[in-house]
């Protein structure tokens, strides 16, 4: 006889009456009770058949009634995992065996009482095989705590020019960059122009046609605005020749001023910041180059009103 199928499942709780029916005929075939059935719930149970549905089934017809499919009944024995619903056969009643699942438990099991479900071990205190449950843990016993993941130590920085262990890098040999030299010719121009700061009246009276007054501000700056008499060599383009060629000699009185000096005309004396001014560079680099007879104009003064005579494409 072949399985039942989920049709002869349906037919059971259709033909729940007729076997109710049948149950009252005397001559009818005796068929198989089951054991004395408990319902499932909490509370202290054994092992044993259960009744899991036990209820009748309607349906609504075409015009809205119910019409009664009749009482269907599953059991459920716990100890052998076999679930079981009632079935005509002829004109008897009978228990049909519906297969067990592949992974419930065998025969002969024990199985947890329905008041204490099984406490599943948590993920990390024991392995997880795929398609099997989880193997239960008493209540009683706590499960494992994680060990304690170690912290990485961090890495040492390493330099990025050379290896963990050495020393400071070997200098880049360049004969025409000598930057202890630069920091000599900043320290003497510092002590220089502590003495050869000056203000308006001392600038006019050093302005004889014996000096040299050096502006080296770009050429686009020069044009538009700059002191009257003044020569213009832009700082990048300083070099020994083209100082040679503007001033006669290292004795030469050479009067400086740059952007910094005068306000009120951004367009052609735009401010540097005062830590960058091009003051300091200019006087740094003629020392350098060997000129120390050098003066520079101190204050910050109004184009429109310094006594400094003023010239150029914006001359006010």
């Amino acid at each position: 006889m072949r399985p039942p199928t989920l049709s002869t499942f349906v037919m059971a709780a259709i033909l729940a009456p007729i076997a109710g029916a049948a149950a009252q005929e005397p001559n009818r075939a005796p068929f198989h009770a089951p054991q004395p059935m408990m319902p499932p719930g909490p509370g202290p149970q054994q092992p044993g058949r259960y009744t899991l549905i036990d209820r009748e089934l309607s349906i609504i017809d075409g015009e809205g009634e119910p019409t009664s499919l009749g009482t269907l009944t599953l059991l459920f024995d716990s100890a052998t995992g076999e679930m079981s619903y009632l079935t005509r056969e002829g004109r008897a009643l009978a228990w049909r065996v519906i297969p067990r699942p592949p992974h419930h438990h065998q025969p002969g099991h024990p199985v947890p009482p329905w008041s204490q479900p099984p406490v599943l071990a948590p993920p990390g205190s024991a392995p997880y095989l795929p398609g099997h449950p989880p193997t239960p843990v008493p209540p009683s016993v706590p499960a494992a705590p994680l060990p304690p993941q170690p912290v990485p130590t961090p890495a040492a920085p390493v330099p990025f020019t050379q290896g963990p262990a050495a020393t400071a890098p070997a200098a880049i040999a360049n004969p025409l960059v000598d930057t202890a030299g630069f920091r000599d010719s900043v320290a003497e121009a510092d002590r220089l122009r502590a003495e050869r700061r000056v203000g308006e009246a001392a600038f006019l009276a050093l302005t004889t046609p014996e000096s040299v007054i050096l502006d080296c501000r770009s050429r686009e700056s020069f044009a538009r605005l700059h002191v009257r008499g003044a020569v213009n060599l832009p700082f990048p383009d300083i070099t020994a020749g083209e100082l040679a060629r503007l001033i006669q000699s290292p004795d030469t009185r050479v009067l400086l001023y740059c952007n910094n000096n005068f306000a009120a005309a951004p367009a052609a004396f735009p401010e540097k910041v005062a830590r960058a001014a091009l003051n300091h560079h200019a006087f740094a680099t003629l020392v350098a180059y060997g000129y120390r007879n050098v003066f520079e104009l101190a204050p910050l003064v109004d184009v429109a009103s310094t006594e400094i005579p003023l010239e150029g494409d914006d001359a006010p």
